[in-house]
């Protein structure tokens, strides 16, 4: 009886702790992206024109998805979006796509990841400096950014802080789980 008893225990412990760590799939069929997030997040209200998803840890790490149409033909844009998410990316490929949005941005971690169709997503982590007439604040993020022939889409899960240093402390307890999200982050194919 006692073998059972132990067995059913295990069982019972597993299913609590699967229980406690579930996570959530969004799939956003209008604007064509899926992300994975942990169960207990608050999801807001988008803001913006391009923002189709956020949301926030209680830890205070904010994700958010964007999403948007992409014109290969436009002379600003690299014609084939494939071959320029493949190719060894510089800091400044990230500054080019991301880091003009921001007083400052640093980036490292550059890596090549691939969707389950096999298509590329660019991954890095970004340190930031932002202000604006009403704002400034310091951050450190975890992004994803991809391109396919008819929309680009980008996630960024990230923390703020008044100076970079609290940035930093703040996210060190929420990295893995930044880094999680940002990796579960999937454009749909056109």
């Amino acid at each position: 009886m006692r073998p059972i008893l132990l067995i059913a225990a295990t069982g019972y412990l597993v299913c609590a702790s699967a229980a406690l760590a579930a996570d959530k799939t969004v799939h956003d069929k209008e604007h064509g992206f899926s992300l994975t997030y942990p169960e207990g997040w608050t999801s807001e209200a988008p803001s913006g024109n391009s923002i189709r998803l956020r949301i926030r840890s209680g830890e205070g790490l904010v994700c958010r998805v964007s999403e948007n149409p992409y014109d290969p033909s436009n002379p600003d844009n690299p014609p084939d979006p494939k071959a320029f998410i493949e190719k060894d990316w510089s800091p400044s490929d990230w500054q080019t796509m991301i880091g003009v949005a921001f007083g400052s941005a640093s980036f490292s971690k550059d890596r090549l990841a691939r969707f389950p169709d096999g298509y590329p997503v660019r991954i890095a982590d970004m340190d930031f400096y932002y202000f604006d007439d009403n704002v400034s604040f310091h951050g450190h993020s975890s992004i994803a950014l991809t391109l396919r022939r008819a929309h680009f889409g980008f996630v960024n899960c990230g923390i703020t802080g008044d100076d970079a240093e609290e940035a930093a402390r703040k996210w060190a307890p929420v990295a893995e789980e930044a880094e999680k999200v940002v990796s579960s982050f999937v454009l749909d194919a056109d």
